[in-house]
């Protein structure tokens, strides 16, 4: 079976082997799925988009949580989570309004952004599986011969 894209491209390879022996004769033919490496590579990016997406919730989520708990923003700790979220939480400010007491904030829009980033990356990963991933395919055939 070949690609349609590209003909020199091969997606299976088959060999056959065949055995001469006293009395009969066995043929052998292997079928050997070629997209392993592909679906390897596939199953990595997937893998990587998962990352990257669960690292950004993770700093939006201890973000919601200092936020919560009042924590002192001139702390180096808080400060950086601060600064390093603030980029991925700009689509959503001022999205809901944010309830405050005693210094201590909920802030809605982080939630929503949390389940926004983790619907994106189910659809990016979704989409890259859609796109590239081929199935497998290996197929085993024994054929015995008896000679008279």
């Amino acid at each position: 079976m070949t690609e349609i894209n590209n003909p020199n491209e091969l997606d299976r390879e088959e060999h056959v082997n065949i055995r001469q022996q006293s009395g009969y004769q066995q043929q052998t033919q292997v079928v050997e799925d070629l997209n392993a490496n592909r679906r390897v590579t596939v199953s990595r990016i997937a893998q990587l988009i998962w990352l990257f997406f669960g690292v950004i919730e993770a700093f939006i989520g201890i973000r919601v949580v200092l936020k919560l708990i009042a924590a002192n923003p001139a702390n180096p700790f808080a400060n950086l989570i601060y600064r390093f979220t603030d980029i991925f939480l700009w689509p959503f400010s001022g999205l809901t309004v944010t309830p405050q007491a005693e210094g201590m904030v909920l802030e809605i829009s982080s939630i929503i952004a949390i389940l926004v980033y983790a619907l994106l990356a189910w659809i990016i990963v979704r989409l890259v599986w859609l796109l590239f991933y081929r199935p497998a395919s290996r197929s085993v055939r024994t054929i015995k011969k008896e000679n008279y």
